[in-house]
Parts: C-alpha cells; structure tokens; sequence
C-alpha cells in the first residue's frame, strides 16, 4: 500500500510544490552484473528498458576506466564538466530511472576513488566499465516524469502518478 500527495509551501516566498510519496510494503530488487568495456550509461538504460522499469532506485559499485563527471553550477544553471581517463573505483553510484518523453532517463551521481585513496565525485554523465559493474535496481510503488525546466537548467521531476488500486 502506498499514497502520495501534493504539498505546498506556507513560506513567504512563491509557493514551490513539493511531490512527496510514501510507500508501504516489500520493494522487490535485482542486481545485474555489467561487462567489461560497456558503456555504463548506456548498459544501466538497456537494464532499465529490458526489465519495463519506469521508476526505479539504482545503486551500483565496481571499476571504471574512463569517466566523465560534472558539478552542476547553479549561477550559471549548466553542467561543468570534467573527464578523466585512468582506473576509478566506483565507490558508490546512487541514482534513479524516471521518465522523460516516456522513455526512461537515468540520474546519476557518484563517488569515484583513486589507488592514492583520494576520491572525486558528481553528476555522472558517461564512463567506461572496467573490470566490472554491479548494479541494483529496486523499481518504485509509482511513476515519476521528467520533463526540462528552463528556470533551473535541469531535467526536472515534474510529476508523480501513483498506481493505487
């Protein structure tokens, strides 16, 4: 059982609204093992699209080694990138598949460590698998869309269905 609902801010400033949603019961998660060479992107959206998935929590750990990062700089609402091209541990990925234009999109941020045992981190815009990947998906109780929104720059959750029954 779940329920969701929409909340509206009481502060003197334009009432955003808040999407919440809470759910009750047993999320049913798989782990996928990607390869060598995959394009993570790429390989964690073909899981997605393979397994019907609209929403979903992904988390994954493993090894990159090529990657690309970015920090998003909100002054001027765009992505600041920055590659790198040497062996990362991926110490955590966490994100979530949503969709936009009804197909799924997949947010990501990670933390990424180097042999020195300093770490990087951010948005996750590509990367190479190496040696390997393990990833979890847990699929949500609902249905989360995405759509651009120009004031912030970003691909915004803007809406949340949920499948009550």
């Amino acid at each position: 059982m779940f329920r969701c609902s929409r909340t509206l801010s009481r502060s003197r400033k334009p009432d955003p609204i808040l999407l919440t949603c809470a759910a009750f019961g047993i999320a049913v998660s798989k782990i996928y093992s990607l390869k060598p060479e995959t394009n993570l992107i790429e390989g964690l959206l073909a899981i997605a699209k393979r397994e019907k998935m609209k929403t979903a929590k992904v988390e994954a750990i493993g090894g990159v080694n090529e990657l690309r990062i970015a920090y998003f700089n909100s002054k001027a609402r765009k992505y600041e990138e920055h590659d790198f091209h040497e062996f990362l541990e991926v110490a955590s990925l966490i994100g979530n598949v949503t969709l936009k234009d009804e197909e799924p999109f997949l947010h990501l941020h990670g933390t990424f460590g180097r042999r020195d045992m300093s770490v990087i981190g951010g948005h996750v815009i590509s990367g190479k698998i190496f040696p390997l990947l393990e990833a979890v998906f847990t699929p949500t109780a609902n249905e989360a869309q995405r759509r651009f929104e120009e004031k912030f720059g970003l691909n915004a959750i803007y809406r949340i269905r949920t499948h009550d029954k």
